[in-house]
C-alpha cells in the first residue's frame, strides 16, 4: 500500500500590487513637406505665375492676329477657359480618388496661339480602372462642356468672308463636325471671317479630339487602358500609331499634310513613354462607365479633322 503524500504547508506569499505598464506609443515620422499636401503658397504662386504669362502671350498673339486689344482679350479668355476646364476636370478627379496631383500648369509660348497647353501632374499611383477611367475621361468630358457655348457663340455673331480670290499659300482652318453641326443648325452661310472665339472653340476641339487618340499617357489612352486592358491598349495603340504614321507620309504629297504630321510627332512621343500600370488591373469598369466611354468616343468624332489645316 502506497503511503499518501505530504505538503508541508506553505506560508503565505507578501502581497504584491499590481503595476500596469503603459504600451509604448510609436508615433510615425511625419511625411516630407513635398507630400503634406501640394497646395502651398508657394506652389499656388508658381501656377498662378504660368497663367498670368500663358494669358499675357494668348491676349498678344490673339491681338497681333485680329489687330485688336478686345479681340486678344477675347481670345485668351476662351482659349485658357476651355484648357483651364479640361486640366481642373482630370485634378477634381484625382482628389476624389485620392489620388496626389498638382494644380494645372500652363505653358506660355511666345509663338503660335500663345500657349503649348496646359497639364497636371499625377504623383501617386493610380488606385483602380475605374479611377483611371475617371480620371481620364473627366478632362475631355469638361473642356467639351466649355466648347459647346464657345462654338455657339461664334457661330451666331459671326460675320461672312468678302467674296473674292483668295491668295496661294493661305492657310484655311477646316471645321471639325461639331461645328458644320452647327453651321446647319443656325443656318450659317458657308465662308465666315474668323473671330476670336471662333478660333479659340477651333483649337480647343482640336486639343480635345488629340487628348482622345487611346495613345499612351493621353486621355484616350487612359480610357483604352481601363476598358481594355494593358495588352489590348498597347495593340490598339500601335496600330492607331501605324496609321496615323501612313496618313502623315501620304498627306506630305498633298496640302493637308501639317495636321498628320503633328498627330505623328505627338504619338511618337506618346508611345515612348508607355502606359504606367494601375494598383489593381482587374476591377471590373462596370456597364455604365463603358456607356461614358461611348460618349468619349462620340466627342472624339466631333472635333476631330482629318485634314484641320491646309493650304491654297
Amino acid at each position: 500500500m502506497s503511503q499518501p503524500y505530504y505538503f508541508p504547508p506553505q506560508p503565505p506569499d507578501p502581497y504584491r500590487p499590481t503595476v500596469i505598464h503603459p504600451l509604448p506609443v510609436f508615433e510615425p515620422e511625419p511625411p516630407p513637406r513635398s507630400e503634406k499636401g501640394e497646395i502651398t503658397p508657394g506652389r499656388v504662386l508658381v501656377h498662378l505665375l504660368l497663367l498670368g504669362l500663358t494669358a499675357l502671350t494668348t491676349t498678344i498673339i490673339g491681338s497681333l492676329l485680329f489687330v485688336s486689344i478686345t479681340s486678344g482679350l477675347l481670345f485668351s479668355f476662351t482659349l485658357l477657359g476651355i484648357l483651364g476646364a479640361h486640366e481642373m476636370g482630370h485634378y477634381i478627379a484625382c482628389q476624389w480618388y485620392g489620388v496626389r496631383a498638382t494644380l494645372p500648369y500652363f505653358i506660355p509660348a511666345p509663338v503660335g496661339i500663345g500657349t503649348f497647353g496646359a497639364f497636371i501632374k499625377i504623383k501617386s499611383p493610380i488606385p483602380n480602372k475605374k479611377a483611371l477611367f475617371d480620371i481620364g475621361i473627366a478632362g475631355p468630358l469638361a473642356g467639351f462642356v466649355f466648347v459647346i457655348p464657345a462654338a455657339l457663340v461664334a457661330l451666331y455673331f459671326a460675320e461672312p468672308a468678302a467674296p473674292g480670290p483668295v491668295s496661294e499659300g493661305t492657310m484655311l482652318f477646316n471645321d471639325p463636325l461639331l461645328f458644320r453641326l452647327f453651321e446647319r443648325l443656325l443656318h450659317v452661310p458657308g465662308d465666315l471671317n474668323a473671330s476670336p472665339v471662333y478660333l479659340a472653340a477651333w483649337f480647343g476641339m482640336l486639343v480635345t479630339s488629340l487628348n482622345l487618340l487611346p495613345v499612351g499617357q493621353l486621355d484616350g489612352g487612359h480610357v483604352a487602358y481601363a476598358v481594355f486592358g494593358g495588352r489590348r491598349h498597347r495593340l490598339i495603340a500601335r496600330a492607331i500609331y501605324l496609321c496615323v504614321v501612313g496618313m502623315a507620309v501620304f498627306a506630305l504629297t498633298g496640302r493637308g499634310w501639317m495636321g498628320w504630321v503633328i498627330y505623328a510627332v505627338l504619338l511618337t512621343l506618346m508611345l515612348r513613354v508607355g502606359h504606367p500600370p494601375i494598383m489593381d488591373e482587374y476591377e471590373p469598369l462596370g456597364l455604365e462607365r463603358k456607356i461614358v466611354a461611348f460618349i468619349g468616343l462620340m466627342v472624339f468624332l466631333l472635333c476631330f479633322n482629318p485634314f484641320p489645316i491646309t493650304f491654297i
